[in-house]
């Protein structure tokens, strides 16, 4: 059962982790070779960031991509977005490919023609039909993810295939990504900020992602009692001591005043643990639940960032994002096995990850 403690949102605040540059410059340059990624000849834009995706430029140079474009939007009112311009630029530096990266606030409209890789991040923003419209036929979308993990809206596939343009997703069960069983860890870490001693927990699951199965493995192995449900509407009328909530992204959070007011007749001893998707964080303390963490996570991100599990897993992904992409542009064809596939629609994607 959870313990009896209350801690503070600053009791387990997260930062971003101190980089040792020589190790994650050494897992950077293993993937590329591992996956074989090759970019070269490539204009490619990423995001600009701080802790470990501050390597996601670098290591487009480091595959030979001949230009990279490093999205930032700087801000007084925000200086996490300067450093992140900053953590960026220090490592394609330490990288030695800083000649071929750029970062910058913003591409010029007719820029993106030249543009042949875009990945999804957080700094390049909502790939818009306005910005599909700018893009070259031959350009290709990373989504640098598993679709469900989207929120709506963050890409428009019906403009990309009305032009022709591809969108990557990426593989996230491929033996050189692997990250479902990191996601697994990462909840477990989340539940152990919360105090929860998962030997003595009457656990729920609440689930619509292909994480569900990872997820009660870890937890079991940790002596956990764990039953799934794929949605809250299916949770039973038990008195649990935690739900875990492990939704995909959407406008409205499943987890609504409805779910909530069922969970808190039932007991409003029971912890809610936000580890993907929304909770309606109103309801929850209206009906006396306690929501962990205790600060709300940011739109689309977990209740723990990757990061947190060491550069490793982050690596894996932003290559793989990288790879799937690389896969896109050169024709070559994506199979099951594949480190990514193509996608057109979000609803099609969802159902392809299930399988």
């Amino acid at each position: 059962m959870p313990t009896s403690r209350h801690f503070s949102a600053r009791s387990f605040a997260r930062d971003v982790p101190e980089i040792d540059r020589a190790e994650v410059l050494a897992l950077v340059r293993k993937q590329i070779a591992l996956l074989d990624l090759d970019l070269s000849g490539l204009t490619v834009v990423v995001g600009a960031a701080t802790g470990y995706q501050a390597v996601t430029a670098a290591a487009a140079a480091l595959a030979k991509a001949s230009r990279v474009v490093a999205l930032t939007r700087i801000s007084s009112r925000h200086p996490s977005l300067a450093a992140a311009a900053t953590a960026t630029l220090a490592f394609a530096n330490f990288a030695n490919v800083s000649e071929r990266v750029e970062v910058t606030d913003r591409i010029d409209s007719r820029k993106w023609q030249d543009v042949d890789l875009v990945t999804n991040s957080l700094q390049v923003g909502t790939i818009s039909r306005s910005l599909v419209e700018l893009l070259p036929s031959h350009a290709v979308v990373s989504l640098m993810a598993g679709p469900w993990e989207l929120r709506p809206g963050t890409v428009d596939f019906d403009a990309c295939d009305e032009a022709g343009i591809k969108v990557a997703a990426l593989n996230l069960n491929h033996p050189a990504v692997d990250l479902l069983p990191e996601f697994a860890r990462l909840c477990c870490t989340l539940l152990d900020d919360a105090g929860v001693d998962l030997r003595a927990a009457k656990l729920a699951i609440v689930c619509d992602t292909p994480c569900a199965s990872s997820l009660e493995y870890a937890l079991r192995e940790r002596g956990a009692g764990v039953s799934v449900f794929s949605h809250p509407v299916l949770l039973t009328d038990d008195a649990w001591d935690v739900i875990v909530v492990a939704m995909r992204p959407s406008d409205k959070p499943p987890m609504d005043i409805n779910s909530l007011g069922r969970i808190g007749r039932n007991s409003n001893q029971t912890l809610l643990v936000q580890f993907s998707g929304g909770i309606d964080r109103s309801a929850a303390s209206y009906f006396g639940l306690t929501v962990w963490p205790p600060k709300r996570p940011g739109r689309d991100q977990l209740g723990l960032p990757l990061d947190v599990l060491g550069a490793a897993p982050t690596v894996r992904r932003l290559t793989g994002g990288l790879k799937a992409a690389e896969a896109a542009y050169r024709g070559a064809e994506l199979g099951e096995d594949s480190v990514g596939f193509l996608v057109k629609t979000r609803s099609a994607t969802i159902e392809r990850q299930r399988t």
